[in-house]
């Protein structure tokens, strides 16, 4: 991503909301003007970060082949942690 620089004009009261906001938030006042942006509808939002499941829900019930009553069959726990 390439980031570019816009300078634009604002008054001295929008500056100093801006300002007082992006200090109440704890962000910057760059960080707060692309929420306006993204809220305006003018940047999309941010992807959502995929979590594990997103990752493999592909893979969930894939496997062929094994035993039918793995989890629940005591015979196949016999050895197991050991």
């Amino acid at each position: 991503m390439h980031d570019e620089t816009l300078s634009l004009r604002i008054s001295k009261a929008e500056s100093r909301a801006l300002r007082e906001r992006a200090r109440r938030e704890g962000i910057s006042r760059a960080s707060l003007v692309r929420r306006a942006l993204r809220a305006y509808g003018v940047t999309p939002e941010a992807a959502p970060e995929k979590t594990a499941y997103d990752v493999i829900k592909h893979l969930i019930g894939k496997s062929r082949g094994g035993p039918a009553d793995l989890a629940t069959n005591p015979e196949h726990l016999d050895d197991y942690g050991q």
